[in-house]
This record gives structure tokens, sequence and C-alpha cells, in this order.
């Protein structure tokens, strides 16, 4: 096989056993092996999302701002993601092994009342999946991966269920969260050595002329956001918060398959060598010439839309506002203007 399952840039790979785990962060920050032997820095060439992310978070944190009594909040965070789509990116059958992607992002929140608030999400990750670990034999055998770096908007509401106010110390909720996103995604892959993006190449015929039912699909998309969790608010300058969110996304493209084969024959001959070796790889993992598929044979299902997971941790700050040259104070979840003079 290709080996990309662990040579991709910054996709973890987590394997519990039955009885020793094993944590990998390939070209990344740093890989642990068992439980008892020390873990080893590995540097790669570009500095990876999850050491920005701690920097960026102590220094949030350490940066002196004047005390805050608001009525909003704004952070960094920081934390973990998982795609589901048409490739696997999970599988039980020797312990766990799942493929996770690092997220970063900044976010704001403006609190109309106790119990509910508009927020505001800018976020980067970076999904995957690979037939490898697929437990099927046939789809093993389609022998596809990908990689996609994923950036993405999302604004939102909170219901805090619990009621919550930025200004209260060691106030704690529960709450839920829905909203609306737009994300840009590349999907990509190794190729000899080299990453390829896969959605110039039309692997699915979607720039042939014969086929104008494969229309090609945007990397820009939109998606539901759902999701919820815990908010602390830890002193009178930080906000903690565990978050669990879930993308369903309008697209099932992430991964870059969704159709149709194309024979190979005739995407080497009108859309070059390229897309037809990306297009179907079964012959790289059965050591074999290109396998000839028929045209139409289905490559994946068209019928579900691919979706991705995220778990972060949020480090917050509450924030003083302004209106129309007001400033607002809260007491006792009282509005409260400073008289202009």
């Amino acid at each position: 096989m290709k080996n990309q399952l662990w040579w991709i840039e910054t996709r973890l790979f987590v394997k519990w056993g039955a009885s020793t785990p094993k944590w990998h962060i390939h070209n990344s920050l740093y890989i642990f092996e068992g439980l008892t032997h020390a873990g080893y820095l590995r540097y790669s060439k570009k500095r990876t999302l999850l050491r920005l992310s701690l920097v960026l978070l102590i220094l949030w944190m350490t940066f002196p701002l004047p005390e805050a009594n608001g009525q909003g909040e704004v952070g960094l965070f920081t934390g973990i993601s998982h795609y589901q789509g048409d490739l696997e990116s999970f599988n039980l059958d020797d312990g766990l092994k799942i493929l996770l992607g690092p997220v970063i992002g900044a976010h704001g929140a403006y609190q109309i009342n106790n119990h509910f608030m508009v927020r505001t999400d800018l976020l980067y990750t970076r999904l995957s999946g690979d037939d490898e670990l697929n437990k099927n034999v046939s789809s093993k055998g389609r022998n596809l991966d990908f990689f996609a770096p994923v950036i993405q908007l999302a604004p939102g509401f909170d219901w805090n269920i619990l009621g919550f106010s930025v200004d209260q110390p060691d106030d704690f909720t529960l709450f839920t969260s829905v909203g609306a996103g737009i994300f840009y995604f590349n999907p990509r892959t190794k190729y000899m050595g080299d990453k390829v993006s896969l959605q110039p190449l039309g692997t699915e015929g979607q720039f042939l002329e014969d086929y104008p039912d494969q229309h090609p699909y945007s990397r820009i998309q939109f998606s539901l956001q759902f999701g919820g969790g815990l908010k602390w608010r830890a002193s009178e300058t930080m906000i903690l918060s565990l978050e669990t969110m879930l993308s369903y996304t309008f697209t099932d493209y992430l991964d870059d398959a969704s159709t149709i084969y194309i024979t190979y024959p005739e995407l080497l001959e009108k859309a070059g060598p390229l897309t037809a070796a990306l297009a179907n790889r079964e012959g790289e993992y059965l050591g074999t010439e290109p396998v000839i598929v028929p045209t139409g044979t289905a490559r994946s299902n068209p019928d579900t839309k691919d979706y991705f997971g995220m778990i972060t941790i949020r480090i917050s700050r509450p924030i003083d506002l302004w209106e129309n040259e007001f400033k607002i104070r809260r007491h006792n979840n009282k509005t409260i203007p400073n008289p202009k003079f």
C-alpha cells in the first residue's frame, strides 16, 4: 500500500490495542509509543498547527488586558476533528484505529440575555479518510485516500440551559448550539511522493463533455452546525468551555468520491495519466497494472452527504461593549449606561 496513512502531514493516528495505547502525530509535534516509553520530538519542515494553537492560547491568557464586565466574550479554541463520509476513518478490528485532525480557531459571542447568545466561529481543521481502514475487502481494494484542509466561518446561537452571564463569577451552565456555516475545502492525496489536489482533475469525469451529468463540484460549500457542551466562568477574565459540534455539509465531495467510475482508458485519453491513475487505484493495491472498471460502475454512494465532528476546548475573555457612545455596564443582570460628560 501507499503508506499514506502514516505520512500525510499533520494527520493524527491513534491506536488503542488490547493493552497498550499508541499515539502518533506524524510530521507533527511529537510521537508517543506505549505507556512507559518517553515521548520524543520529531521536527517537520513546517510548524504544526498543534504547536501554534498551544502558543496562541498561552499568549492569549497571559497578555494583560483590563478587567471586563460586559455582555460579550472573545477567545480562542483548539481540539480535534473527525470525518465521516464515503471513505473509512476508523477501524475496530485490531483495537481502535481512528483518523483525527487538528482544530484551531477564534470565536466571539454577544449575550442577548442569560439564556441566549449570538456567536461566530472562524476555524481551520484538516479531515482525512483512507480505504485501508475499511474492513470490507472490496472497499479496501478501491484503495482511495484523501486529506482536506478546511476553513469554516460559522455564525450561530447558544442556548444556556441553566442560564449564564459573562459578568457573574463562577457561573456554570450546560448549553446547546445551532448554526450555519460556509467553508472552503480542498481534497488532496499523495501520489508518487507529491501532494495532489483532486478537484481540478475531475476523477469522476466532471470535465468531460461526454458526461454532462457529472458536474464539477465547488470547493466552497455550506454546512449546518449542531452541538453543545459545558461552560464555566473560571475567573473575572476567563471563561472555559468544552464543546462538541457536528458540521453537516451539503456536499458529498469532501473526499472527492461520490458517484461513478469512468473507465481507465477513456480517462487516460481524455483527461490525462494523472487523473486516470487517481480515479482508480485498485491496481496499486493489487500490485498490478491499472484495473479496467466499466464506465458507470459505482465508485461511491451519492445518496449521502459527508459530515465531520469536532471536540474543542475554548478559552474566552469577557469584554465590554459600546452602544450609542455609552459604555455598557452590568449589575445584577441589569443594563446600566454610563453617563456621557
